[in-house]
């Protein structure tokens, strides 16, 4: 007679309550942000037109505050004419392309961690890669706007590759 124990293939490895957080935060994040990327995919003439003005809007109020100090003013009134140069309808219509491939990688990364396997990791990891290196090839290296992109993705993005790295020893 052989019991349940015996059978290797009837006990499956207890997932750690942590990584299975870390996984849902991930689908809900990854899943909102695919969502967004199809929605400014479809339209990029909105979304350009929406950040001409708030960068309107953040003109103004810098003018106001910088009205004492011209030299720092002049080099904030730089920073915005740098993104507003590299605000384009195909711009952004490469952003949010590359940030959907990017945030489906994720999603797909953390429901295949989510059943405790390493290539969820190494999928995650290549869309987080997309993320930081996207903004940077669209937006060019030495503007604000993709650095900022590229800087926020990779510093929450490394903060979760370390934190599901340190799970790995979980996943087969």
């Amino acid at each position: 007679m052989e019991s349940s124990f015996e059978n290797k293939q009837d006990i499956k490895p207890l997932r750690p309550k942590f990584l299975t957080f870390l996984c849902y935060l991930t689908i809900f994040g990854s899943s909102w942000i695919f969502v967004q990327s199809i929605s400014s995919l479809s339209n990029p003439e909105q979304i350009s037109l929406e950040f001409s003005k708030s960068l309107s809007q953040m003109q103004v109020q810098f003018e106001d505050a910088f009205k004492q100090d011209p030299a720092t003013g002049e080099k904030v009134e730089q920073l915005i004419e740098n993104a507003a140069a590299v605000n384009s309808t195909s711009n952004m219509r490469d952003h949010a392309f590359f940030a959907m491939v990017s945030n489906l990688l994720t999603l797909l990364g953390a429901m295949l961690m989510l059943r405790l396997k390493k290539n969820g990791f190494r999928l995650y990891l290549l869309g987080t890669l997309i993320s930081i290196v996207a903004p940077i090839l669209v937006f060019g290296g030495t503007n604000l706007l993709g650095l900022a992109f590229a800087f926020y993705a990779g510093f929450f993005g490394l903060i979760f590759v370390i934190l599901y790295a340190v799970k790995l020893k979980y996943m087969e």
